[in-house]
């Protein structure tokens, strides 16, 4: 872990262990800050095809979340992580949604930091708001409308957002609709959004590349597989008080710096770090495997470096306290050549052999059984299929989700 990595997950462990964000001391003894909806970042200087970072100036950013906590106040995580000079936002605000990028009457609210109107955001460290008063609920949308005034670098982001938001010209941060906006596929510095609460007693983080980011499934329709277990968790009279946020990125291997820095690296900030956090799903390796087919033989990765490296995240888990249950990589035949090779299913299935006879995790969640063609079970079932046989459907996340036994939470 470098250096930036190792100073901000201490931060963030620290703030997570406090339960406070440093300016509010909560309601009672009872309340604490636990995460509620939260998304990993990553460099603006690295792209996805198409998806690329890009700056503000004079524009309002307004950006949709689906929280999973209940409570009566929030509060924002706002990231500069990777920006290389202090990031102004002169205004940002909460509503809840009434529908696509319009707030709820008499739901907006102001966000203050440390007190003052808008943020200034030191480069390479992320800032927690103030508490605001605002009741929500597990499912409930809110609507974080930022304003900046003066021009941005390019921005602290999360390429594979799955969700539109928009952007409009001037400061329309307070305003129930905008006026003259377009349409982002990607979400910029936000990066959390907390709840304190009373109910809230568990806190799940889903840890993985894009199959955890939820790449394949259909944008605005929350049938990701975090998405997909969240609603099973409230089909449970017995599991509403559980939360869970979404830490996949995509392109993100567990080795090595790539899309976004490595799993290794950013398992202490994005998982340990969470507030609240009681369990992790960890599901990543299959990038490991597949991307030396196109950047070179010297990115290969043996089946036991790819072992030693998950039970490090499970040791380091371990020592939190935080449950964790590991999934078993899942069929890629066919998938984007020349990321599938014979070697690399060799890893795969060397991997998964010991991912099913492991003991360093508190449970195995067997994913690639779940999603497997058994005339085939090197591939993924074709009524699961994306269509680029790597990444599932709205179908096979279901089945992912459908794969997790609802008893490892209780």
């Amino acid at each position: 872990m470098g250096p930036k990595f190792a100073t901000i997950g201490a931060l963030a462990l620290t703030l997570a262990a406090a339960g406070c964000d440093g300016a509010d001391e909560g309601e009672g003894p009872d309340a604490r800050w636990v995460a509620a909806w939260a998304t990993s970042m990553m460099d603006p200087a690295e792209e996805i095809g198409e998806l690329k970072s890009r700056s503000f100036s004079d524009e309002t950013l307004r950006q949709t979340v689906t929280v999973t906590a209940s409570g009566d106040r929030v509060r924002l995580r706002i990231s500069n992580i990777f920006g290389s000079r202090p990031l102004e936002l002169a205004e940002v605000r909460v509503a809840k949604e009434l529908e696509p990028h319009v707030t709820a009457p008499d739901s907006e609210r102001q966000v203050r930091f440390a007190g003052k109107t808008g943020a200034t955001i030191a480069a390479s460290t992320d800032a927690l708001s103030d508490g605001v008063d605002l009741e929500v609920r597990p499912g409930d949308r809110l609507i974080v409308s930022i304003y900046a005034a003066e021009p941005s670098e390019l921005a602290t982001w999360h390429p594979f957002s799955l969700t539109t938001h928009a952007v409009a010209q001037g400061d329309q941060a307070a305003r129930e609709s905008l006026t003259g906006s377009s349409s982002l596929a990607s979400a910029f510095w936000l990066a959390g959004v907390d709840v304190e609460s009373t109910v809230t007693d568990r806190v799940v983080v889903t840890f993985g590349d894009s199959i955890t980011d939820g790449s394949g499934s259909t944008v605005d329709a929350r049938k990701s597989y975090p998405d997909r277990l969240f609603a099973r968790l409230q089909e449970d009279p017995e599991l509403r008080s559980v939360a869970l946020v979404n830490h996949g990125l995509g392109g993100n291997r567990l080795l090595r710096d790539s899309l976004g820095p490595s799993g290794l690296s950013r398992f202490e900030r994005d998982v340990l770090g969470t507030p609240g956090v009681t369990h992790a799903i960890v599901l990543i390796g299959i990038n490991d495997i597949g991307m030396p087919g196109f950047v070179g033989p010297s990115e290969q990765v043996t089946a036991d470096e790819l072992i030693n490296g998950l039970e490090s995240l499970a040791g380091e888990a371990r020592e939190q306290g935080v449950k964790t249950f590991v999934g078993t990589i899942m069929p890629f035949e066919a998938a984007f050549p020349p990321y599938y090779t014979i070697e690399g299913e060799e890893i795969r299935q060397a991997v998964n052999a010991w991912i099913r006879d492991n003991d360093a995790y508190d449970g195995v969640i067997d994913f690639e059984a779940a999603v497997r063609d058994p005339e085939h079970p090197t591939r993924i079932l074709a009524a699961f299929d994306s269509g680029d046989h790597l990444h599932p459907n709205d179908a096979g996340y279901q089945a992912m989700a459908d794969a997790v036994p609802l008893s490892i939470f209780e």
